[in-house]
């Protein structure tokens, strides 16, 4: 390929000394001569000028080209293909149109027309590299294997930059799955250019695709050793779907022993970690990085990747490998943190990344098989980062989280409001993390029951001007408290206030149907406190987050309160009261009972506040459990009889995502 190059400029060489020697100047007539040898002045051409394109118009045309390219690169291809049927029109823009024609031709899977296109440009443009790899794309689209070989030779030897074309044929080949051949096409311009590393990392990713395992885990070893720097790159294409843990075992047994061994790379063995990291596999791939602790600059290596892991966690969708990475990065992070070798910026950021990654193992619930235990090694660690890094910006958003999660899920609130009342002490804490510890803190206290020191805590946050956010959503728990405990104009009042002031909070919707619910029951001529009293329990039991004396309280209150209300009158605190259970019974798996609480208040309370709702959560649960006609049915139903509804199109989306 090379050779014909050169053969074809040798020959551009011969013709242009021939055009120019004395004897073919001397055969060509001088235009300023006449027949009898005197001057003559040249005479104008007009008859073979073209006319001229108004401005204007050609700015048009060049806006219109402009507006093809966007809409081919879009893929908005019949919109495309009419602006081109009216570009067509102009002689001018023909020859402009050609590559376009093409491309939306291989936009459309026309690839019989573009192979058309194709050489009919090639007639008039032999040498042109771009039409050589549109027609090599096309052939390997139809899979005509024995024409694809002498177009990507045309391609490649046509290219003004060799290394770019070959970089395009190796991905061409790629996407058709024509591993082997990009594999052997590599080897052999290897051969011509010299280089026998050159493409190592695609040359290893195809290796792998054909199963060559021993020899992609060799190429990954020496482009590592070769170019350090690639680490990310490599990573990213080997995890990115085409490394497979059970198809790709001896690679990765390979590739783990070659980072075993005393020479081996720091790139390496971090490739090698994070190959086991995949498998689930933590305690393996911490004993690959302890050497990288020796060195300043291998311990910057293991923070970058680090980094790369913790922003990887919130979308691991596998439980093995996420814990693994959870414990891998902690153990690491604080391995990093306590070395002699690491700098002290170093050490502050492996302390923020460690308390970043605390707050991701608790948002997922990647605790392992004692959430206790692990809880317990949060807090350590967590002081350690306070230690270390006290502005981490994760330190504080982390301890609360572990307060929440001791809370609520391992159901120990007072351990929680101990651990809160330690943050308050902090003097780093910033101001409004005060607001946000004071605001867990009295919800911790409600949960313990401790319902005095809860209203003590929640009342200065709610009167401190500095905090209105905070301070909002404490008044909101404050007037459910109000309710639980018989308070009820004071409830009213305070859900009122709580809803006008703070509208755009995620609470203030239930404060507006909390507040109303109270002042219409307490106008009720059916109902009034007494009513209230019996729904109170219900709230109490929320507050101290115990759902099953909820669900009995509610079930009381309705078995108690339907007697002795008007069933000719609207109740909304009825209402509320069946739909809170519903949603109970479905929390609980009681998915019957839910579906039959459900149905009632629809029977019941065709023009309350829940009936929509209702409809809505029965189609949902329905839909799950496989009954799709059934849905469907409850849907239509609510169209036709709700077209009021706020959320009238999340139904008709729901409705079209029925199976």
């Amino acid at each position: 390929m090379i050779t014909g190059r050169a053969t074809l400029v040798a020959v551009f060489v011969v013709l242009y000394a021939v055009l120019l020697s004395p004897a073919a100047s001397a055969q060509q007539p001088d235009p300023l001569v006449g027949p009898q040898g005197q001057l003559e002045r040249p005479r104008p051409r007009t008859e073979m000028r073209r006319p001229t394109m108004d401005p204007h118009t050609l700015i048009d045309l060049r806006r219109r080209l402009i507006e093809l390219d966007k809409l081919l690169s879009l893929k908005s291809l019949s919109r495309a293909e009419s602006l081109m049927e009216d570009l067509a029109q102009h002689s001018q823009l023909q020859r402009e149109l050609e590559p376009r024609r093409i491309r939306l031709a291989q936009l459309k899977g026309e690839h019989e027309e573009v192979l058309r296109l194709v050489d009919r440009g090639l007639a008039e443009q032999p040498t042109n590299p771009a039409l050589w790899r549109a027609r090599t794309g096309a052939l390997l689209a139809t899979g005509r294997v024995d024409s694809v070989r002498h177009s990507v030779d045309r391609f490649l030897a046509t290219s003004p930059n060799l290394g770019s074309a070959l970089v395009v044929s190796v991905e061409q080949l790629t996407e058709a799955n024509w591993h082997g051949a990009a594999v052997s096409l590599i080897d052999s311009m290897r051969v011509v250019l010299g280089d026998p590393r050159y493409l190592a990392r695609a040359r290893a990713l195809e290796l792998l695709r054909i199963d060559r395992q021993e020899e992609a885990s060799s190429e990954i070893a020496q482009e590592l050793r070769s170019n350090p720097y690639n680490l990310p790159l490599l990573r990213r294409s080997l995890l990115d779907g085409i490394f497979d843990p059970r198809r790709h075992r001896r690679f990765g047994e390979d590739l783990i022993d070659r980072a075993d061994s005393r020479d081996a790379t720091a790139s390496l063995r971090l490739l090698a970690a994070n190959i086991l990291l995949v498998e689930g596999r933590a305690e393996p791939a911490l004993k690959l990085t302890d050497s990288l602790l020796r060195s300043r600059g291998n311990v910057q290596l293991l923070l970058q990747n680090a980094a790369t892991l913790d922003g990887e966690l919130e979308l691991l969708e596998d439980d093995a490998q996420l814990e693994a990475t959870v414990d891998f990065l902690l153990q690491a992070l604080s391995m990093v943190m306590s070395s002699d070798q690491a700098g002290h910026d170093q050490k502050r950021r492996a302390a923020d990344s460690l308390a970043h990654v605390c707050v991701t193992a608790l948002d997922r619930g990647a605790l392992g098989k004692d959430p206790q235990a692990s809880v317990d090694r949060f807090g350590d660690l967590l002081a350690s980062v306070r230690r270390i890094n006290p502005q981490s910006e994760s330190l504080y958003t982390s301890q609360i989280r572990l307060a929440v999660y001791t809370r609520d899920v391992l159901g120990e609130p007072m351990p929680a409001a101990r651990r809160l009342e330690h943050m308050l002490l902090d003097l780093d804490l910033p101001t409004p993390g005060v607001a946000l510890v004071r605001l867990t803190l009295g919800e911790c206290y409600l949960a313990a029951g401790d319902t005095a020191r809860g209203r003590v805590v929640l009342t200065r946050l709610g009167r401190d001007p500095d905090f209105r956010a905070a301070g909002g959503h404490a008044h909101y728990h404050l007037a459910r408290l109000d309710l639980a405990e018989g308070h009820f104009a004071t409830a009213r009042d305070r859900f009122a206030v709580v809803a006008i002031d703070h509208p755009t909070a995620p609470y203030a919707n239930e404060a507006l149907e909390m507040g109303l619910a109270i002042a219409e029951e307490m106008e009720n001529p059916s109902g009034g406190p007494n009513i209230l009293s019996l729904y109170a329990p219900s709230v109490y039991y929320d507050l101290v987050g115990n759902p099953e004396a909820r669900m009995k309280a509610l079930e009381t209150f309705l078995a108690q309160a339907t007697p002795l209300l008007d069933s000719e009158e609207p109740q909304h605190l009825l209402e509320r009261g069946q739909y809170e259970l519903a949603e109970l019974y479905a929390e609980r798996g009681r998915n019957e009972d839910s579906l039959r609480m459900l149905r009632r208040i629809v029977a019941e309370h065709p023009h309350g506040r829940y009936a929509a709702d209702a409809l809505v959560r029965r189609a949902k649960l329905l839909a799950a459990a496989g009954e799709t006609d059934s849905a469907r049915e409850e849907l239509d139903l609510l169209l036709a009889q709700y077209p009021d509804y706020l959320y009238l199109d999340d139904v008709r989306d729901l409705r079209r995502e029925l199976p």
